[in-house]
């Protein structure tokens, strides 16, 4: 957990400063937390940690590569919806903060 803390705050410091940042990147982070924010309100259900996930890719303009790992069915509808609509507004798929990383494995 500790990893996950110190990742987050490591991203939202190499961010890239809000005012550097040109006027689609705003858009598109304006659009994605008008979208998030809606469906936050209303899901009490949401993981914790995808719920934590997306609010720090918003608090860096949009701009830190967390990993948003939907873990429920919730999570999952959210990431879907929220892809649809960016995906409609213009928005690349590499824009979006939804990945799930697993542990490299080892050969033994």
């Amino acid at each position: 957990m500790k990893k996950v803390i110190f990742g987050f705050a490591l991203q939202l410091v190499s961010a890239v400063p809000l005012e550097a940042l040109d006027a689609w990147s705003l858009e598109k982070c304006s659009i994605y937390k008008r979208a998030w924010s809606s469906y936050d309100a209303g899901l009490p259900e949401l993981s914790t940690g995808f719920r934590a996930s997306n609010k720090a890719f918003i608090l860096s303009g949009c701009q830190a590569r967390v990993s948003a790992c939907p873990l429920n069915d919730a999570d999952l509808e959210v990431a879907d919806q929220l892809s649809w609509i960016m995906v409609m507004q213009g928005a690349p798929g590499s824009f979006l903060p939804f990945s799930c990383s697993q542990p490299s494995q080892t050969a033994s």
